[in-house]
């Protein structure tokens, strides 16, 4: 592409940003940077065409593959615009090139100089492109060039007083109409009878006056700009539009993370994982794994549920989780919609993309008698901010054999019992907690452990329900989450490092014990 270097070395100038503010007074309302650099793009281009056509004007580009006439003008782009006029012309001899003319030319700065012409062979110059407005457009430039520009434009914005900033929105600061604390107060009123939110901004406006002659875009900016740096107020929304909600009115496990999906993370090696551990690793999608971040997509999603989730009436934020959730905001907490997927009934979900979490469950959990190790189906709604949720119930609820666990002293216990069961549930990861309360208060007397003696504990008592004494990987992941929040790879790597655990396969352990 023409002028790469001049791209390539994009740098915003003082007089594009007047450019910038005087387009935002034009179109009277807020833009966001992809809007204002693709504009800053077309001004840009538009200028540098005009100024290579003035300068094209003078001559023809030279090109030594082409012919030239005595008194014809010449320009030598790659000489920083030189030009110059033919004087002459005669024949070249180098057997390497032949046939070829030489031209003589007198060159503006008064001295006069030879160039090949008609030349046979390749050369770059005849191949240069230097920007003709029919050969490279603005969006052509854009589309090379784009992330450099947007880059370049953001840096200059946020450093530039004359311009704010609302929710990847820009405008020009001296034009915002002015919010009063009276009015701000107005929407905390407005906000507090309403439950504590959500509202739309524009819900707000209709009870809070503002000039008739400022832009009804630019009093949504206005009072956006002025609720977010009051911390009375949270922008809960999902990505295209602001929901705003009371922070007092949160729920305490939206503002601060339920203590039971506290991580720490626990120093491991990668390396040690081999491909059949990374393969689970994947299958239980922890929101706390290294895992690669997953293409936007529609497909459904299915869950496998973990004590700390379950107690907190959480869903983990995973990668190929997240896609399904409202999730691209400035703002660490969204609100949207759950939707049963067998009542249709709605109730609101949280997403806090800090905790990685999704907050709202407790009350759909004990209602649809899940337990650790449901599957939990997830899929996108039919509208923007509303996902679909559902369990597989059992048609006639029954008596299953599961893992049950005890508390005995400091000890959990592991024994298979006949439990109720009422919704389709992973084998492998399923337990039943009879007594949360004590099983909590255990995980508080864990806390100082460290992950090898919690794994030990964990592994010995699940060995004995099997005769092999083999226990999977699975089930060690779903049990040790009783104990302590830990994702696979921690527990994996100890596991492959340990000389007290040997490997049987298809990720299931034997203990040999050993130092």
């Amino acid at each position: 592409m023409g002028n790469d270097q001049y791209w390539e070395q994009f740098a915003v100038q003082p007089s594009d940003l007047e450019y910038l503010a005087n387009f935002l007074v034009e179109s009277e309302r807020p833009q966001t940077l992809e809007e204002l650099a693709t504009e800053l793009t077309r001004y840009r281009h538009a200028q540098i065409t005009q100024v290579l056509d003035a300068t094209l004007s003078q001559g023809r580009i030279y090109r030594p593959g082409e012919a030239y006439a005595v008194g014809e003008s010449v320009l030598f782009a790659h000489l920083g615009n030189s030009t110059g006029r033919v004087v002459a012309t005669r024949s070249g001899h180098n057997p390497e090139y032949e046939p070829f003319t030489v031209v003589q030319v007198k060159m503006a700065e008064g001295d006069t100089r030879e160039y090949a012409a008609e030349l046979q062979r390749e050369h770059p110059l005849n191949a240069a492109s230097y920007l003709s407005d029919d050969e490279v457009t603005a969006d052509d430039v854009y589309e090379e060039y784009g992330e450099e520009i947007r880059a370049a434009l953001l840096r200059a914005l946020e450093t530039s007083a004359q311009f704010v900033s609302v929710a990847h929105r820009w405008f020009v600061r001296a034009l915002m109409t002015d919010v009063s604390p009276g009015q701000v107060n107005i929407a905390e009123a407005m906000l507090d009878m309403a439950g504590g939110g959500p509202m739309r901004t524009e819900d707000l406006l209709q009870e809070i006056d503002l000039p008739d002659e400022i832009s009804a875009p630019l009093q949504t900016f206005s009072l956006e700009h002025a609720l977010l740096r009051d911390r009375r107020f949270d922008d809960v929304g999902p990505s295209g539009y602001a929901l705003w909600y009371l922070r007092s009115h949160e729920p305490r496990e939206v503002l601060e993370t339920p203590r039971l999906l506290h991580y720490v993370p626990a120093s491991h090696s990668r390396k040690v994982l081999d491909s059949v551990m990374l393969s689970l690793e994947t299958q239980v999608a922890d929101e706390w794994s290294e895992l690669a971040t997953v293409e936007t997509s529609d497909a459904p999603v299915t869950l496998v549920l973990t004590y700390p989730h379950w107690r907190s009436g959480t869903l983990p934020l995973a990668p190929h989780v997240k896609r399904l959730f409202p999730t691209a905001r400035i703002t660490d907490r969204i609100r949207f919609t759950f939707v049963d997927d067998t009542a249709g009934k709605e109730f609101p979900g949280w997403v806090v993309q800090s905790g990685r979490y999704v907050y709202g469950l407790e009350a759909w959990y004990k209602a649809k008698q899940a337990f650790v190790g449901t599957y939990i189906d997830l899929r996108r709604g039919d509208e923007p901010g509303v996902v679909r949720i559902g369990v597989r119930p059992i048609r006639s609820q029954r008596r299953e054999w599961l893992r049950t666990v005890t508390v005995d002293g400091d000890q959990l216990v592991f024994e298979v019992t006949r439990v109720p069961a009422a919704c389709e549930y992973d084998e492998l990861a399923a337990v039943a907690v009879t007594d949360v309360a004590a099983v909590d208060a255990l995980r508080e007397r864990y806390d100082r452990m460290s992950l090898e003696s919690l794994l030990e504990r964990a592994f010995g008592g699940l060995a004995g329900l099997s005769l092999q004494r083999a226990v999977h990987a699975m089930t060690l992941y779903s049990v040790l989450n009783l104990m302590r929040r830990v994702p696979p790879a921690p527990m994996l790597a100890t596991l492959a490092t340990s000389p007290r655990y040997v490997s049987l396969g298809d990720n299931y352990w034997a203990y040999q014990g050993g130092d």
